[in-house]
């Protein structure tokens, strides 16, 4: 393999890579037992724990896939781009305080409580199973955009880098645990964000694109469609069905974990906002260099750097960013971009851990098992968790789709379903205990069934997935007390609801071949290999199932429900900080570590000038340097500690 960066890059990576391991080296001290492995006690700063929030939702999947989808689409991917503050926000103003309230460890914890012990174990095996994708997900990003940049033309590079990163994301993850995952995530932050609104104006200013409207004038108008790879098409549809779905994506999982993580539920909504503001970036932040790209390069696959690797177009920020930025710089920006993908990682594999060792562990096979033993089977999951991404990892690499379309289909089939009982499950109170299984299997049968046999395209598959889950969940009780008060009546309607499913199957296909007329002729295909037979039987799955759940709804109502009552009084009273969470922990200040680490940076950028490579672009450096120092100060000013030491020598 050969070197394609100036070395200055190399060694600049390689301290980055030492100082996230120091990171997770130094909290290690502060790791007692399982809630501090995974909650970090409920101590994390609401502004950490929001930076934190905001890396967990891309990782180098902005840079390779999100960035391909906007390079090949355009406009369309801006758009993509600015759905994802507008469903955050519907999703964290539904669930953020709730989950604070939840007062909760792991994200399913409350499951056995609000629904019933067989959901928890349905709903901890099903999330286990959906979340193991993504680490493998980030992974595969990860090597996919930096390999061919640190060792350009080597596929054998995007497969080791695969198994060295996730070496060293196991290290620091398993040491300090959830306090580690957040102060990289802020570290990893800010780095990133500094660097990309440097390059953004360095870009026009460069000249070479003209002024900001000749800039957009060069990319092509608005579609509204658009098919990637000769595979996936992409409508106005898939814009609505991603929002959608979001909503709910976005407010489960680690992503929760940031929520109920701070000290109380007023913690949590600044959370959630300072996500959001940082969501708005997005379109710019990601979306911008894209399009650069698209003006610079209509075939990227021309550029020595990529021309030897497959899907070249999932490289082109990456293009860019060594077009314009010098080295060092160049650098830094490929360590913050992997450290994006670890906190992204790093999360997912602390949220499982925790699901295993919490939900699985200790609920079902060992009530009384002691913290330590907590903290010891979730640090044995993450280690059975690494080989399983790097595994994974392998098989999208060299999978045909690329990695966007590898991931959303992924997500429209699994996450959906899950993600939507876990949030209406603490935010409604009339939904039956049996919905949280019911709905999931029905919106994983209809994900299935519209992607597989009725053709759809991943917006109205996303949406139609939504609407089902939706509506068995919503539904529950209410066929329940039908159950009771009229079991035919029950009957006649679940017979009907699922004759509705058939007709929209039939007639609302994207299969031109199949309608009411041509259903009942004969195609000459096999019976089993027919949509049709497909159709048909999904139809009455929906039939047997709503039969099933109803007579389980029912007798759920005839019980007691005092142990609901007592879940949603727990989620409507504040969280009394004193007493639930200053009585056994110290607040530490994490202000200076981070100002620190910033101003190292800040020197970093600078120390890296030494190097002839490095002054091509002396600007750009002093620039950097400058945003990350006055970060640093800010962050030592901020110390309580700092700033009562100065209230002092005032008065002196």
């Amino acid at each position: 393999m050969k070197f394609g960066l100036p070395t200055v890059d190399y060694l600049v990576i390689l301290f980055y890579l030492a100082l996230m391991l120091g990171i997770g080296f130094f909290f290690s001290k502060l790791m007692k037992g399982g809630k501090d492995f995974f909650v970090g006690g409920n101590m994390i700063p609401w502004w950490a724990a929001g930076l934190s929030l905001f890396m967990t939702t891309f990782s180098a999947w902005m840079f390779t896939g999100a960035a391909s989808f906007a390079y090949n689409t355009g406009w369309f991917g801006i758009l993509y781009f600015i759905t994802t503050p507008i469903s955050f926000l519907g999703g964290f103003l539904l669930s953020a305080k709730r989950w604070r309230r939840s007062r909760i460890t792991s994200p399913v914890e409350y499951v056995q409580t609000r629904f019933n012990k067989v959901t928890h174990l349905f709903l901890s095996i099903m999330l286990i199973l959906s979340l193991m994708y993504w680490p493998a997900h980030h992974l595969a990003s990860l090597s996919k955009i930096c390999a061919p940049t640190l060792f350009p033309n080597s596929m054998l590079a995007i497969d080791i880098m695969i198994i060295f990163f996730a070496i060293v994301i196991l290290i620091y993850t398993f040491s300090g645990g959830f306090w580690a995952v957040c102060i990289t995530d802020v570290v990893q932050a800010i780095i990133l964000m500094s660097v990309i609104f440097v390059l953004i104006p360095t870009i026009f200013l460069s000249g070479e694109l003209g002024s900001i409207t000749d800039f957009i004038k060069r990319i092509p108008p608005l579609e509204l469609k658009h098919v990637i790879r000769d595979k996936t098409t992409y409508t106005y549809w898939y814009i609505i069905g991603v929002a959608t779905s979001h909503i709910f994506g976005n407010a489960v999982a680690d992503k929760a974990q940031r929520f109920y993580s701070v000290k109380d539920e007023k913690a949590a909504m600044k959370v959630g906002w300072l996500a959001f503001a940082l969501f708005l970036t997005a379109p710019i932040m990601f979306g911008i260099p894209p399009l650069v790209g698209k003006v610079l390069w209509p075939d990227i696959s021309q550029l020595a750097h990529f021309s030897n690797i497959t899907k070249p177009d999932e490289n082109v920020y990456i293009a860019v960013v060594l077009r314009y930025m010098p080295a060092g710089i160049v650098g830094m920006f490929l360590s913050a971009m992997m450290a994006a993908s670890m906190s992204a990682l790093d999360s997912v594999w602390n949220t499982v851990s925790s699901i295993i060792s919490i939900d699985i562990y200790k609920n079902l096979f060992k009530p009384k098992a002691t913290e330590k033993e907590v903290l010891m089977v979730g640090r044995l999951a993450i280690i059975v968790l690494f080989f399983f991404a790097v595994s994974m990892a392998f098989v999208i690499i060299h999978s045909e789709y690329g990695v966007f379309t590898f991931s959303t289909i992924f997500f429209s089939l699994t996450g959906v379903p899950i993600s939507i009982p876990l949030v209406l499950g603490i935010i409604i109170k009339d939904i039956g205990r049996w919905s949280g299984v019911a709905s999931i299997l029905a919106g994983t049968l209809i994900a299935s069934v519209a992607r597989f046999v009725l053709k759809f395209t991943l917006g109205p598959q996303m949406l139609l997935t939504v609407a089902v889950t939706l509506f068995f969940i919503l539904i529950s009780n209410h066929l329940g007390r039908l159950y009771i008060k009229n079991k035919t009546a029950n009957r006649v309607l679940c017979v009907a609801i699922g004759i509705l499913f058939w007709f929209i199957f039939v007639t609302g296909n994207a299969d031109p071949n199949i309608s009411l007329t041509t259903f009942f002729t004969s195609d000459g295909s096999l019976l089993f290999l027919s949509a049709k037979f497909w159709m048909t039987m999904a139809a009455l799955a929906y039939i047997v199932m709503l039969l099933f759940f109803s007579r389980l709804y029912a007798k759920d109502l005839l019980l007691p429900q005092t142990e609901i009552d007592q879940f949603f009084e727990k989620l409507n009273t504040p969280i009394d900080v004193d007493s639930e969470v200053l009585k056994d922990n110290e607040e530490k200040s994490v202000f200076p570590l981070v100002g620190g680490i910033c101003i190292a940076f800040s020197m970093l950028s600078l120390i890296v000038l030494v190097s002839p490579a490095a002054r091509e672009k002396i600007g750009v450096n002093l620039v950097l340097s400058g945003i990350l120092f006055l970060i640093g100060m800010m962050m030592f000013l901020s110390d309580p500690k700092i700033l009562q030491q100065i209230k002092n020598l005032k008065k002196a």
